[in-house]
């Protein structure tokens, strides 16, 4: 009996070994850091890039038609004014000289702009990149113009517009909520669904690969169709875990050697709660993708209903604006202890303090019920797919064989 109860350990130590061997595997523990720190330092690079860019903008005035374009305007960063020659002034210029990008675009100031707050914009094509810029220093200029025009000075102005500087007095301990906490969370949000998602593409390619070589008749014939599904599990758990492992690893490394600050003053609880919530997750998913995978020929076989079960760990991120909103509503509360969803959820609700102890308790009891159903359907929908070769499952059989389970 002790054997039997055991028979599943083999299974789980060559899967877990067999792919961790895989080439493909080990390049993409390394492949996803080095993306992230790629991305981490190529958007700065472009951003510095942009900033250090000056677009130049023609300035025309009618009404002081001698006047520099430094008078017309303040210097804005980023920006270079030009004054069109004599005879270039007209609007019909205008549009030539920007469409043979002597300039980038042009702005014709009428009289008394800054009263009525009607300007006109040469561009090459509606909505240029350095639009919202420019607008937002002309309505500075115009407001500044108004305001003397009223016997304020800039001054009074600057006082009259003060910010207010409030101070949020959390009404509950859990309320009070850091930066720290908030990375944390969207990382282990990441985290969850890129190992979910790459953990269940290994177990396809494993649990496929062996029906259509035939090679699970074989095994099958030595060792219980449960046992088997259950190294898969445990394997692919394992698998999974070591990935996130190594991803974290491997990014804190580099993020020490290119001295980028990390994050501190997460509180423990938070981060435990979440990575608890991600183990049970991942068994859930595993489990999932094992009784998905133990109905299906081949992956080219994948019915719609597979597929859309598949996907299952991106449904979360539909809630996320709901949960960010109103993370203690009433249905988010709902939403977030759906077995398929607390894993993503409940982490994010749990940065922003909108969490009780009852629902981590609630909802670990619920992931760890679902994972064990789910892993005795995927038994018994292995055990009965052997006998179903080419035969595309429907959801009438795979409630069948869940229940079965």
């Amino acid at each position: 009996m002790a054997e039997n109860r055991l028979e599943w350990l083999p299974v789980a130590v060559w899967e877990t070994l067999r792919t961790v061997r895989r080439k493909d595997f080990l390049f993409s523990v390394l492949l996803t850091p080095a993306l992230i720190v790629g991305v981490g330092l190529v958007v700065p690079w472009f951003k510095q890039r942009e900033s250090r860019q000056v677009t130049r903008i023609a300035v025309v005035s009618p009404a002081v038609p001698g006047a520099a374009a430094a008078a017309q305007l303040p210097p804005l960063q980023g920006f270079e004014w030009v004054m069109p020659p004599d005879g270039e002034r007209s609007l019909a210029a205008l549009k030539r000289a920007v469409a043979a990008k002597r300039v980038e675009g042009a702005v014709v100031l009428s009289a008394g702009w800054a009263e009525h707050g009607r300007v006109r914009l040469v561009v090459r094509r509606t909505d240029p990149a350095w639009r919202s810029a420019l607008l937002r220093h002309l309505r500075e200029q115009a407001r500044l113009r108004r305001a003397a025009g009223l016997g304020l000075d800039p001054g009074a102005l600057g006082r009259i517009d003060a910010p207010l500087v409030p101070e949020e007095v959390p009404a509950v301990r859990a309320g009070r909520v850091s930066r720290a906490d908030r990375i944390a969370a969207i990382g282990m949000m990441m985290l969850t669904i890129m190992s979910v998602l790459t953990t269940g593409g290994y177990m396809g390619i494993s649990i496929a690969g062996e029906k259509q070589a035939r090679v699970t008749e074989v095994i099958v014939s030595a060792i219980r169709p449960q046992s088997w599904m259950d190294g898969k599990i445990v394997a692919f758990s394992l698998i999974g875990l070591t990935q996130v492992a190594l991803w974290v690893a491997s990014f804190g490394v580099i993020a020490l050697l290119l001295g980028w600050p990390l994050p501190a003053g997460a509180r423990a609880g938070v981060l435990a709660a979440s990575a608890l919530l991600f183990f049970l997750g991942l068994l859930v998913f595993v489990a999932l993708y094992a009784l998905i995978y133990a109905t299906l020929k081949d992956i080219q076989s994948t019915s719609k209903l597979q597929a859309y079960l598949i996907l299952l760990p991106l449904v979360p991120i539909f809630f996320l604006g709901g949960v960010l909103k109103s993370p203690d509503a009433p249905w988010v509360v709902v939403v977030s202890q759906v077995p398929f969803f607390a894993p993503v959820l409940l982490p994010m609700r749990l940065a922003l303090g909108a969490v009780s102890g009852w629902e981590i308790a609630l909802a670990a009891v619920l992931l760890a019920a679902t994972a064990w159903l789910l892993r005795g359907a995927a038994g018994a929908a292995f055990r009965i797919a052997m006998l179903m070769y080419g035969k595309e499952v429907s959801l009438p059989e795979l409630w069948r064989w869940a229940r079965e389970g």
